[in-house]
């Protein structure tokens, strides 16, 4: 049965956080097939400059739930007396995604 805390390992244990993040990698990928015909379509630089920006910062939010969904992980562990986090290991989390 689930707790509906995320375990460390790296996997969710929410269903519905689950279900939020691959209903936006659904919505990056339609972005990035519209990138892909609007190149083929000859749009102009600045629509397309548009559109890449829009899908990175799509990515960017997913990424985002991620993170957290990481870090609490983390936090539930070491109250548990499981774990530890160190600066180290957040920075070389964060570097992941900046």
């Amino acid at each position: 049965m689930s707790t509906g805390k995320p375990k460390l390992d790296g996997t969710f244990t929410d269903p519905e956080t689950l279900e939020g993040i691959i209903r936006r990698f659904k919505r990056i990928e339609g972005q990035v097939r519209g990138l892909q015909r609007m190149a083929e379509e000859g749009r102009p630089f600045s629509e397309l400059l548009d559109q890449i920006n829009a899908t990175r910062k799509a990515m960017d939010s997913v990424a985002s739930v991620v993170l957290e969904e990481y870090l609490n992980a983390w936090e539930a562990q070491a109250a548990a007396g499981d774990a530890e986090i160190s600066k180290g290991q957040i920075a070389t989390i964060l570097r992941k995604i900046i």
